[in-house]
């Protein structure tokens, strides 16, 4: 027996090297940076260097509210990464989230009955999928996956008694949770959902309402304290019809890429069903939301991929069973192939920076810097984090993706309108003191601007023109640096945060 236990030990230990080298190379494959980790930078130095976490906005010259940053503590954690670890800090907060997420997964399979052994294969696929859903390194979210595996494994243990108390360590978990990511939703959903399955299961129910009720009440443990909750409940249910990672499965652009993710989440939901004489009521309860959230939502579509692995591994396995040789054989061409994929690691230059000069307005930004030239400054949406990193204080920006943390729907919607080239399109000129538009050089606006006599296009970059008011240019320009590796060293060098 202690030779068989030692084994199956060194198997697991096998199985978990393997999937942390693959977790390397599938996070040293992630293209480029989120647009809004810049925002989340700012806010950790702040609190770090000065102590200070802004309630109000300080880098638009737009009307906004009361600032309810919901991704405040995430900021912390990426400014220490990037001030002690540098850029292979962000790289390995990627390694750490996909692996413990995938560790989670199994711990999880592990607790369903007659549980089969851990398969490479089936893991494989799922960090696969997870780095499809998340192909940028270090976004918020990446907490509330992982948080969301753990509080699955908890409370199916829970469920299948194989844990007494460790549901109480699920409250305070929620207070991190809840100053990381506004995901913690998630978490007291999930309780919510297994409460639900134990009343209708005529299972002991009071412990689930009572850590539902508890990591609700433990939400007010925030720097916004209870007016907070008001903030989330506002945001989680806000329709967000033009930021696109908020549209739906179906939406036109996508299907196809988000189309391997979708079918893995139904094929383990019906999977979940097939020889199956009694119906788990607290599964299906679960797989049902998270899959219905997934397909309503692609951004929340990794929450539906982690169910699905977690709980219907043995519902597939079963399926294959008649492919057990094949499986095997292929299992150990998998094991290969990673410890020889782990050798190209060192290629991806893991230390140094991602700068996507297809991505980030380098040039643009860099003109504007050594040009001096200052203003209030329009920016496309999604850029508005990186111009304020650079450019704050001598730059305020329009708008950027702190969208409802910050932002009112009315401004939102005026830059829409002047991207698109709308009959109201110039009231972001007319009714907002702005000085400087930079837009993409892919819009209409764009075009436009070039024929309007009042505007004057004074540098064409990369992903971005800039244009400024008619008198306002100059007769002559300093030219940025065009030399990648000359951004990639530059890339976290900031703007002064301190005056303002």
């Amino acid at each position: 027996m202690a030779i068989n236990l030692r084994k199956i030990n060194k198997r697991r230990v096998l199985l978990y090297l393997t999937l942390a080298l693959f977790s390397i190379f599938l996070a040293c494959l992630c293209t480029n940076y989120d647009y809004d980790l810049f925002a989340r930078l700012i806010v950790g130095e702040r609190f770090i260097e000065q102590g200070i976490l802004p309630f109000k906005d300080f880098l638009s010259y737009t009307p906004t509210h009361a600032w309810f940053d919901h991704e405040w503590g995430s900021g912390v954690v990426f400014y220490l990464l990037i001030k002690y670890f540098h850029a292979f800090g962000l790289l390995a907060f990627q390694i750490i989230m996909m692996f413990l997420t995938a560790f989670f997964v199994i711990k999880t399979q592990k607790l369903q009955k007659h549980a089969f052994p851990p398969s490479l294969v089936f893991m494989s696929i799922f960090l696969v999928l997870f780095l499809r859903l998340n192909p940028e390194l270090v976004r918020c979210q990446l907490f509330s996956f992982l948080f969301f595996s753990i509080f699955l494994y908890i409370l199916e243990g829970t469920r299948k008694g194989k844990f007494k108390n460790l549901i109480w360590i699920l409250p305070p978990i929620a207070i991190f949770w809840n100053n990381v990511h506004g995901g913690v939703v998630s978490g007291i959903g999930l309780i919510a959902m297994y409460a639900v399955g134990a009343i209708l299961e005529k299972k002991p129910w009071k412990k689930y309402l009572a850590a539902f009720i508890t990591s609700g009440i433990f939400l007010i443990i925030n720097p916004y304290g209870i007016k907070y909750l008001d903030f989330l409940f506002s945001a989680t249910t806000k329709q967000r019809t033009y930021i696109v990672e908020w549209w739906p499965f179906f939406a036109y652009r996508h299907i196809l890429y988000y189309l391997p993710a979708s079918l893995f989440s139904i094929f383990c939901f019906v999977a979940s069903f097939i020889k199956k004489r009694k119906i788990d009521i607290t599964k299906t309860i679960v797989l049902a939301a998270t899959l219905y959230m997934g397909l309503a939502h692609v951004k929340l579509l990794s929450l539906s991929v982690i169910a699905g692995a977690s709980f219907c591994y043995n519902d597939i396995t079963v399926l294959f069973l008649r492919f057990k040789k094949f499986l095997k054989k292929f299992e150990i061409c998998i094991y290969a192939s990673i410890f020889i994929l782990a050798f190209s690691i060192p290629l991806f230059s893991p230390f140094a920076p991602r700068a996507d000069l297809n991505k980030f307005p380098f040039y643009e930004i860099e003109f504007l810097k050594i040009n001096n030239i200052k203003g209030n400054i329009v920016t496309p949406f999604a850029l508005g984090s990186y111009t304020s990193y650079k450019l704050y204080p001598d730059n305020l920006i329009y708008m950027d993706g702190r969208y409802e943390e910050v932002y009112n729907d009315h401004e939102f919607m005026v830059l829409k309108a002047f991207e698109a080239i709308d009959p109201n399109w110039q009231d972001i000129i007319k009714n907002y003191p702005t000085d400087i538009l930079m837009p993409k050089k892919e819009t209409a606006v764009y075009e436009l601007l070039k024929q309007r006599p009042e505007w004057s296009l004074i540098f064409e970059g990369r992903v971005c023109g800039i244009f400024v008011k008619k008198g306002m240019e100059k007769f002559s320009y300093y030219q940025p640096e065009y030399d990648i590796n000359y951004y990639r060293n530059t890339m976290f060098k900031h703007g002064d945060f301190t005056n303002d």
